[in-house]
């Protein structure tokens, strides 16, 4: 598995990234510690099954996604879940099972992206593998992934 999906996607759009290398992560508050930079700065894509298909919620790697909160802005609330890694794998095939990035694959998913990340004039995210990030602009990500802005991590802080 590799980046070339996410990447071909944005260079197709003409966005401007930086690919960055680093050792094989497998939390995003693991890649926001390996390649040295605050947890905050570090996008994490969590994939939900809905009624209306597939939706990308993209929050910081600090904060923890508030399914209620998700369930709020949707029109079918009670048909939400984590997608499985088995369906993960057959859906997005082109990425690692919990390396999926906020655009990109077989098809255009509904994105949802935290109001914490929007204020971010850039931002971390994973490439498509647990070894390669790439660097954005969040004006670009929103942009890119048509997404919502929303409050959607838990009240009470970050993570501990």
């Amino acid at each position: 598995m590799s980046t070339i999906d996410l990447t071909r996607e944005l260079d197709r759009e003409a966005v401007p990234y930086e690919l960055i290398p680093h050792r094989r992560t497998t939390t995003a508050g693991e890649e926001a510690s390996a390649i040295g930079v605050r947890p905050d700065e570090v996008a994490k894509t969590i994939v939900l099954t809905t009624s209306d298909g597939f939706l990308r919620a993209v929050l910081p790697a600090s904060e923890r996604l508030d399914l209620g909160k998700v369930r709020a802005r949707l029109l079918h609330p009670q048909h939400v879940r984590l997608a499985t890694e088995a369906e993960l794998a057959a859906t997005y095939p082109m990425f690692e099972v919990g390396a999926v990035p906020p655009v990109g694959g077989p098809v255009r998913d509904r994105t949802i992206v935290d109001h914490k990340l929007a204020m971010l004039d850039s931002v971390v995210l994973e490439a498509g593998s647990h070894n390669e990030s790439v660097r954005m602009q969040v004006k670009d990500l929103l942009l890119l992934a048509e997404a919502e802005i929303a409050d959607i991590c838990e009240d009470g802080g970050a993570e501990r």
